[in-house]
């Protein structure tokens, strides 16, 4: 019941459009037990004993039912869709900055179509559950209760008749209960793998055209199968659970009409009485499917809480700390290791890197660069040794202060499906025009010029409408607008052409002279503008030195620029 004292807590801030939707539904309830008096006064009094002006009243009496019912309607269907569409809107700001602020690790550890489905999926399935407890089960639940006063005010012996069919009710709603909350998880979890396997089928499109598609197409049968098999499942315990509850209740009433047929051939009712407790019968029976298919809500909503609070409660950064205003003397590495999963990434390094230095880190794929800088803005921890940015460790720095100072050119360009404007703004969001365009020109992102809308144009999913290189130098353009005190190059310009890679080179030394630049690349002819080479392997830095000592060394650094300059 946890996630109910989760939902309750969300929602009672929203108190008021409850109790006018509480309200609505009394008024509903109340309705309809005045309709089934006035069903009883039509018979007896009018249909009868033939009263004209019992007629009159009972139209009079009619049109303020109808009109008190139509309030009810109204305070019900819009009062707690919207507290339920407030509380919504906020778990999917609240999922999206739990998002943001969380620790690296645990979002790359996780299946990202989970995510994704968690914050559209899940939403939308307590979404209609809301709405099935909140408007449903809430307004039937209050004409049981005035059902049920009707039918022992009409008949007590006919109503007491009736109350064998409760536990009947109670048993069928245990066992599908379960089964459907069983089911309803499964299908949460199929449609998380679903939208994986489309979001990852369309983000490699253009490669698996050139693979076997025929294999993509079974992987996907299999997912969707699953799916499938889950949903219907669901459906159809959904469905045997109403029909069974049905069964029961129509059983019920075959029971009443024969009872009170008989208790009218002897008197001891009148039509009117009796056809009214019928009208009020087959209404409870219509009330309690809804009510016990919000209780089966109840059961499958708590599969789909859990999830929500899985984003929720995903470990967040902690913003706090010494404010970093810049760096001024230097970086210092002290015997820094780093174990992921039990894999040995980083071991025993040891390096200094100056303020306004220009570094360059050379190894092979997969011995540690990229993740050794990535240690500065934090977006790996959980080192072991220590990294000092001027006087204090890396882990006293408040974060947000620190990477506002860093910047990173990576290989792997992020572009949202927004204009080219907004993309950039993302940089500096107070930018002008003529900053942006600048910025562009320093990028040689000319290509800008032959966009229909300029800075307006939309680039596309991931800037589907631009190449490789360019999106990379839109990446390069930002960081030009940024300015950091600390640049960080991570193969930053391996979608370039030769000469744009060495015009934009150019445009980061002299923009950057007097930061500090850490270069990660393959590419070794640009690396002329650094002051410092260090050479990883397996975790491990085994050269340091300027490009001339270290081509005097003739080591492993000469080996790869001799290779690369063959090649």
């Amino acid at each position: 019941m946890e996630e109910l004292k989760f939902l309750y807590s969300r929602l009672k801030k929203y108190y008021l459009f409850i109790i006018l939707a509480l309200i609505g539904s009394i008024l509903e309830g109340a309705t309809y037990s005045g309709l089934t008096f006035i069903l009883k006064d039509m018979i007896d009094k009018v249909f009868i004993e033939k009263d004209i002006n019992k007629l009159k009243l009972i139209i009079i009496l009619l049109i303020i039912v109808v009109l008190f019912r139509q309030i009810g309607l109204f305070l019900k269907g819009f009062a707690f869709p919207y507290a339920s569409y407030r509380l919504l809107y906020e778990l999917r700001e609240d999922m999206f900055n739990s998002i943001l602020n969380a620790l690296p690790y645990e979002i790359q550890k996780r299946n990202l179509g989970d995510i994704i489905s968690k914050l559209t999926n899940d939403l939308n399935s307590l979404k209609d559950s809301l709405y099935k407890l909140g408007v449903d089960f809430l307004s039937q639940f209050f004409v049981v209760v005035f059902m049920v006063g009707v039918l022992i005010y009409l008949d007590w012996k006919l109503f007491v008749s009736i109350l064998i069919a409760i536990p009947l009710f109670t048993l069928s709603l245990s066992f599908f209960g379960k089964i459907r909350q069983r089911y309803s998880k499964r299908f949460q979890e199929s449609m998380a793998d679903y939208t994986q396997f489309i979001s990852q089928t369309v983000q490699g499109f253009e490669i698996l055209k050139l693979f076997n598609i025929s294999f993509i197409k079974n992987k996907f049968k299999d997912v969707n199968k699953k799916v499938f098999k889950n949903q219907s499942k669901s459906t159809l315990f959904d469905v045997v659970y109403l029909s069974s509850v049905e069964i029961i209740a129509y059983s019920m009433v075959a029971f009443i009409i024969f009872y009170g047929g008989y208790r009218i051939i002897k008197g001891e009712i009148t039509t009117g009485q009796f056809f009214a407790f019928l009208g009020a019968l087959l209404l409870l029976v219509n009330s309690i499917q809804f009510v016990y298919k919000g209780l089966l809500h109840i059961k499958i909503i708590q599969p789909v809480v859990r999830r929500i609070q899985d984003i929720l409660n995903l470990p967040q950064e902690k913003d706090e700390g010494i404010k970093f205003k810049g760096l001024k003397k230097q970086i210092v590495y002290k015997n820094v290791s780093l174990e992921i999963d039990g894999n040995k990434i980083l071991k025993d390094i040891n390096l200094s890197i100056k303020s306004g230095q220009k570094l360059a880190i050379v190894g092979l794929t997969g011995s540690g660069k990229s993740t050794l800088v990535k240690l500065l803005p934090a977006l790996v921890k959980g080192y072991r040794g220590e990294i000092f940015i001027d006087e204090h460790e890396l882990k006293e720095y408040k974060l947000s202060s620190l990477r506002r100072h860093i910047g990173m050119i990576s290989q792997e360009v992020f572009i949202f499906n927004d204009t080219l404007r907004n993309n950039l703004l993302i940089a500096k969001p107070d930018a002008t025009d003529e900053q942006l365009l600048q910025a562009l020109k320093k990028a040689k992102a000319d290509f800008v010029e032959k966009l229909e809308n300029g800075l307006d144009t939309v680039l596309g999913e991931k800037g589907s409408r631009l190449s490789g290189g360019e999106k990379q130098r839109i990446s390069i353009a930002r960081i030009f607008l940024k300015n950091p005190e600390i640049l960080i190059i991570d193969e930053g310009t391996s979608a370039l052409d030769v000469e744009t890679e060495e015009y934009i080179m150019d445009e980061i030394k002299n923009h950057f002279k007097d930061k500090t630049i850490l270069m990660i690349t393959h590419r070794l002819s640009i690396i002329d503008i650094v002051d410092k080479i260090v050479v990883i392997e397996n975790g491990k830095i085994i050269e340091e030195g300027s490009f001339s000592e270290l081509i005097e060394k003739k080591g492993t650094f000469y080996r790869f620029y001799t290779l690369s300059q063959n090649g």
